[in-house]
C-alpha cells in the first residue's frame, strides 16, 4: 500500500530493521541509558534548541493530556486557541483536570488572526496557560507560533504547542519562538512507529511544575517523573525496541534539509490541483506537511479514498462536518517520493474519470511538468 495520508507515514526499511532489536534491559544496563538520552539530545537538535527534550511511551495524545496533567492545577484558568478540530481538543483535558478552559476561536481556514489575537489578550489575560496546534491537518493550515507565543510570553502566559505534525517538516526553533512545551510524535514527520511521545520543556515550565501547590494527579502522566525521576533512570520500563527505530528516523531526518523537502512538495502539490480546477480548503498558512482539498461538487471523499484503495493508495479524507467535503494529501516524512506521487496521481487520474469528475488539466501530465520533476 502506498500511503500518502496524514500519518502515520511509511517507514524507511532501516528503521524497521532497528525496531527487530533486542539488546538488553532498559532498566538495568547503564548504557542503554546513555543511549536514549543521546536520542532526546537529538530531538532538541531537531527544533534547534538545548532545552530539555524526553520521551514518554505511548502514542503524541499522550503528551497533549500530559501538560495539561503536568503544569495545570485545579481552578487555573488556560486559554485554548484553536482554528481546528485538535487545537479545540484541548480544553477536554483542561476541564477534565478542573481547569476553566477559555475558548478562543478563530477562522478554520485562515492562521490565527495575530492582531485579533493581541487585541483580545489587552483586556483578557489572566491566563497561566496558553494552548496552541501548529499544524492543524484536519484542514492543511500551520499557525504562525513564534507571533503567537512571542504574543503570549508578552503577558507571562506560558504556551504548550501540538507540533505532532510539523516538528521535521517545518521550521522551528524552540528558544526563539519562546515555546515553553512542545509535543510531537514520532509516527508523522519523523516516519518512525507508532507509540512514542517526544517533549521539549523549557525551564519556565519545569519551573512551574516544581512549584505546584497540589500533586500532579497522575504517576504516567506527570512531566517530572520523565525528566527528573528519583532512584532509577526511568519512571517505566521503556520499549528499546521503538526507541532504537527513533534514533534510526531521526538520523534520517538529520542527515538532510527535510524542512526544504517538505515545503517543495507543498508548493507543487497546491500548484498542481489548483492548475487542474480544484480549491484548496486553506486560505492561507498553508502547511508544508499536508494539503487539504475541497472535493468536487456532487462528491463525497469516501468515494475518492474508495477509488485510490483499489488502487493500493491510502490517503486522509476529512474530519468531524468537513469529513465528505474534504480529501488530504500527506507530503510528510517518508510518504514523500517522486515514485510515490507519480501513482497518486496517475490514479487520481482514474478515478475522478470514473466518478465522472472533469478537471482542468490530468494531474499526472501537470505533475510531470512541475519543478520537482524537473530537478529530479
Amino acid at each position: 500500500m502506498k500511503i500518502l495520508c496524514a500519518g502515520p507515514t511509511y517507514i524507511d526499511e532501516s528503521v524497521m530493521e532497528k525496531m527487530g532489536q533486542s539488546k538488553t534491559n532498559p532498566d538495568l544496563d547503564p548504557n542503554y541509558e546513555k543511549f536514549h538520552r543521546s536520542v532526546e539530545r537529538k530531538i532538541s537538535k531537531l527544533v534547534n534548541t538545548d532545552a530539555r527534550s524526553f520521551i514518554m511511551l505511548g502514542e503524541a495524545i499522550l503528551g497533549l493530556e500530559a501538560s495539561i496533567c503536568s503544569l495545570m492545577e485545579k481552578g487555573e484558568k488556560v486559554l485554548v486557541i484553536y482554528n481546528g478540530f485538535f487545537g479545540e481538543g484541548f480544553a477536554s483535558y483542561v476541564e477534565g483536570y478542573g481547569g476553566t478552559a477559555y475558548r478562543y476561536e478563530d477562522d478554520f481556514q485562515r492562521g490565527i488572526n495575530l492582531e485579533k489575537l493581541e487585541n483580545f489578550l489587552k483586556n483578557h489575560n489572566d491566563f497561566s496557560i496558553a494552548t496552541m496546534v501548529h499544524c492543524e491537518t484536519p484542514t492543511g493550515i500551520t499557525n504562525d507560533i513564534k507571533s503567537i507565543c512571542s504574543l503570549l510570553k508578552k503577558y507571562d502566559i506560558l504556551t504548550v504547542v501540538d507540533a505532532v505534525s510539523s516538528v521535521g517538516g517545518e521550521f522551528i526553533n524552540f528558544d526563539d519562538f519562546n515555546i515553553d512545551v512542545l509535543i510531537a510524535g514520532s509516527q508523522k514527520c519523523i516516519s518512525a512507529p507508532v507509540g512514542l511521545t517526544l517533549i521539549t520543556i523549557s525551564e519556565a515550565a519545569k519551573a512551574k511544575i516544581k512549584n505546584r501547590k497540589s500533586k500532579i494527579p497522575s504517576y504516567y502522566l506527570n512531566f517530572e517523573n520523565s525528566y527528573d525521576f528519583k532512584g532509577a533512570p526511568f519512571p517505566y520500563t521503556f520499549n528499546e525496541n521503538l526507541v532504537y527505530a527513533l534514533d534510526r528516523a531521526l538520523d534520517l531526518v538529520l542527515q538532510r534539509d527535510f524542512v526544504k523537502i517538505h515545503r517543495d512538495y507543498a508548493l507543487e502539490t497546491r500548484e498542481i490541483f489548483t492548475k487542474c480546477g480544484f480549491e484548496l480548503f486553506a486560505k492561507d498558512s498553508l502547511s508544508n506537511t499536508l494539503t487539504a482539498v475541497k472535493t468536487p461538487e456532487n462528491i463525497k471523499s469516501s468515494d475518492i479514498l474508495k477509488g485510490l484503495i483499489k488502487r493500493d493508495i491510502i490517503i486522509s479524507k476529512g474530519v468531524a462536518q468537513n469529513a465528505e467535503s474534504i480529501f488530504r494529501i500527506g507530503h510528510m516524512g517518508n510518504n514523500i517520493s517522486l515514485q510515490n506521487f507519480k501513482e497518486l496521481y496517475i490514479a487520481l487520474d482514474e478515478v475522478f474519470k470514473e466518478l465522472n469528475v472533469k478537471t482542468k488539466a490530468s494531474l499526472y501530465e501537470t505533475f510531470l511538468k512541475s519543478d520537482i520533476v524537473k530537478k529530479d
